[in-house]
């Protein structure tokens, strides 16, 4: 019985987000970004959890379809398409490569499933636009605070690291995205709101223990220093000075956000395991923090060696390689490597890698020109926020395998779809 009536509550809310969709298509995305941030691919219910956000994908993608009906298609600008036929077409050939190979269906569709992240972009250009940043803004920092708390809940219970406490790339991108609003909002009351919400994002990063996640979202906060300093002495040069005051700001709320969590966790206990977590970087002792360390360098080991065999067109979506764990032997098959740059070789070969890099390229430099010559502070923000985020996930893949999965390529598309969504508006200005 009880059962049944979680089944119902369930439904029930499915059933008021997509009649709510049906008004407001924006939310659509949201929600899917809500749904696809709590995947989390340590359980045994990954299949369930992927089903539910593929099918509200496909809500999604018919909601698109039903508007085509009354209002044209956005297309991307040109600039933005050769990229994006790039990464598809190697996708496309991933899975080919897969399935003459063999590879499991079930770890090709996971790693299809998010390699296939910037259709959500090109889906976001229909909904979205210049007046809907702040919709889209808005419902990150809504997903952030979710976030942050179930997983500071979800540590108070366990009173142990959870890696990520669900999901620390998510909040560290808000974290992001709310200090460049804060360096180029023009009210300083909108700076302060989002200098607040950046506090909880913030306790939930350093609660992560995550060392690659800390040093993302610092490349981020520098990049996104860098881009507005630049941006700020080209609109606003009287104010410029003032706004980097914001700076020691930021170093401020890195405090009392410290000094709140050690009220929350105990001073020995948070700096002892901030500091080991730190110093363990580069150890490869077999003790505590350190064990991560020889199991990721096994684990290169082995896909190296895997990937050499076939270095240009890689092993296919879906290629698993085997590895043995240092200190217990066991032998166990995984579809990931804890390195982005390194799964995407052993995967898709010399082709996926160049093919990511050029996507990457292309879009990063038509956010740049956005950034430099865009009279609307949003639209400039959208694009200094996709620029610096995109430096965040890039160190973050260092150490994970954070694009093969939807958990952070569902928040990555977000972001740049929102980007995109901007500079479409302004090609159908041009054009005008």
């Amino acid at each position: 019985a009880t059962g049944a009536w979680w089944a119902l509550l369930v439904a029930g809310v499915a059933a008021a987000a997509a009649a709510w969709t049906l008004r407001d298509a924006r939310a659509a995305f949201v929600i899917a970004v809500l749904l696809a941030t709590f995947v989390d691919y340590n359980t045994g219910i990954l299949t369930l959890e992927l089903a539910i956000v593929c099918s509200w994908l496909a809500w999604t993608a018919l909601l698109l379809f039903w508007r085509s009906a009354w209002k044209r298609w956005v297309l991307p600008p040109r600039e933005m398409i050769p990229g994006l036929a790039v990464w598809l077409g190697a996708c496309a050939f991933g899975v080919i490569v897969g399935l003459c190979r063999g590879n499991r269906m079930n770890n090709l569709g996971l790693e299809l499933v998010a390699a296939l992240w910037p259709l959500m972009g090109l889906g976001m250009m229909q909904v979205f636009g210049k007046k809907g940043v702040v919709y889209a803004a808005l419902g990150l920092v809504g997903i952030g605070l979710v976030h942050t708390g179930f997983g500071l809940t979800m540590l108070q219970y366990y009173q142990q690291r959870l890696g990520g406490i669900y999901f620390t790339t998510v909040t560290g991108v808000a974290a992001v995205m709310l200090w460049t609003g804060a360096l180029l909002a023009p009210k300083r009351r909108l700076r302060v709101v989002c200098l607040l919400f950046m506090v909880p994002m913030l306790a939930h990063l350093l609660f992560s223990f995550t060392r690659g996640y800390w040093l993302g979202a610092l490349a981020g906060f520098l990049v996104a220093t860098l881009l507005a300093w630049g941006n700020l002495g080209r609109y606003e040069p009287e104010h410029r000075a003032r706004r980097l005051l914001l700076v020691p700001a930021l170093l401020g709320i890195a405090l009392v956000t410290l000094g709140l969590s050690v009220l929350y966790f105990g001073t020995g206990n948070l700096l002892e395991s901030i500091g080991g977590r730190f110093s363990s970087s580069f150890s490869t002792e077999a003790t505590g923090e350190t064990m991560s360390n020889i199991i990721r360098l096994a684990e290169y080991d082995t896909a190296i060696g895997a990937a050499l065999r076939s270095p240009l067109i890689g092993n296919g979506l879906g290629y698993s390689i085997v590895t043995r764990e240092p200190l217990l032997g066991t032998i166990r098959e995984q579809w990931f490597v804890h390195n982005y740059y390194l799964l995407l070789w052993l995967k898709m070969g010399i082709i996926g890698l160049a093919a990511f890099g050029f996507l990457l390229w292309k879009q990063v430099r038509a956010a740049k020109r956005v950034a430099d010559g865009d009279p609307s502070w949003l639209a400039r923000a959208a694009a200094i926020t996709a620029i610096a985020v995109t430096v965040q996930v890039l160190v973050i893949l260092v150490t994970n395998y954070s694009l093969a999965d939807v958990t952070t390529a569902s928040v990555f598309a977000f972001v740049w779809g929102l980007f995109w969504s901007v500079r479409a508006d302004d090609a159908r200005e041009a054009r005008a």
